[in-house]
């Protein structure tokens, strides 16, 4: 029978090819630098906008560990209120296995570049980074044990990982991340798809509900979000929604409605886009005269390329009505 972990590695896992690796740096003033460089696979890289893929892999993913114990983790997905500035980083965290209260999470910049696809949307966010964020975690562990275990002089294997620190049972000797990280910052890193992954059972952080990171800040009216954007002098505008269960507008303010069309055809390909826009005026104002166009009988429309000349599309609307 399949285990829970087989199930979800075949199921909503993206496999890490041997193009990625990690890259271990020490950070000024002691501490661990762990820079995770993943190749997106293609379906990844179709949600991205059109074009070639990086042609140098760069980091997508990082922690950095300093000498006091504290863990900050990159979040590299856009946070838009789901939650996935949270999510990520207790991906990394759970297979790091690091204490939350040691996490600092910080958003990542918007870089394809740097990052990969960086989207929301689809629901896609947990099956796309379940695999490479659990393994960058699982290498950090596997670095932090391999710097312990040298320390100690004592074999890998008679070490393990909890709460933060390495434990050697036989002797109960421990050493905190922060102590290691230095250490730890001079070792190879290992082959990301070949580092072992927690048994979902032993899972601390996954699956547990955590508040949102960002919730302080929320709760206090702090700008989050691109909504927060203001500039001088700025006005709001307000949708007020109809009360009643299926209500139908009884009147209002409408001016005009226009709707505007673009279709652009070339040898990449095609781009359409549209704009619908409601105008209003003042009711205050006498209201000008306005040029009106009836369309009371069957009509050719066709839509012509400005640059070219050349028809796009032709079509007859033979019942107005």
């Amino acid at each position: 029978m399949a285990t829970t972990q087989t199930v979800l590695d075949k199921t909503i896992g993206t496999p890490v090819s041997r193009r990625s690796f990690l890259r271990a740096s020490a950070l000024a003033g002691g501490g661990l630098l762990i820079s995770a460089y993943i190749d997106p696979a293609e379906k990844l890289l179709a949600q991205a906008p059109q074009g070639p893929p990086p042609a140098v892999l760069t980091p997508n993913a990082f922690i950095k560990i300093a000498p006091d114990g504290i863990v900050t983790i990159t979040a590299k997905n856009p946070e838009i209120g789901q939650g996935i500035k949270t999510m990520l980083p207790m991906l990394i965290a759970e297979e790091l296995d690091v204490d939350w209260k040691d996490v600092r999470i910080q958003q990542g910049d918007v870089d394809y570049a740097k990052y990969g696809p960086q989207v929301a949307g689809g629901s896609t966010a947990t099956p796309v980074n379940w695999l490479p964020m659990r393994q960058v975690g699982a290498a950090g562990r596997q670095m932090l044990v391999t710097a312990a275990a040298q320390t100690w002089n004592v074999p890998e294997s008679e070490c393990s990982t909890s709460s933060s620190k390495v434990v050697h049972h036989p002797t109960k000797r421990s050493l905190s991340y922060g102590e290691l990280s230095t250490k730890a910052a001079a070792i190879k890193p290992p082959d990301i798809t070949t580092v072992k992954l927690k048994d979902p059972k032993d899972f601390k952080i996954i699956g547990k509900s955590l508040p949102n990171v960002d919730m302080p800040l929320i709760l206090t009216g702090k700008p989050l979000f691109g909504i927060d954007f203001t500039v001088p002098g700025m006005r709001w505008a307000v949708f007020e929604k109809c009360p009643v269960f299926a209500g139908r507008v009884v009147r209002a303010n409408i001016d005009e409605i226009k709707h505007k069309t673009f279709v652009e055809v070339n040898e990449q390909g095609t781009e359409a886009a549209a704009v619908t826009s409601i105008g209003m005026i003042r009711t205050t104002m006498a209201p000008q005269r306005n040029f009106s166009m009836i369309v009371d009988r069957p009509f050719f429309c066709a839509i012509r390329d400005n640059q070219t000349g050349a028809l796009l599309f032709m079509g007859a609307i033979t019942d107005p009505e």
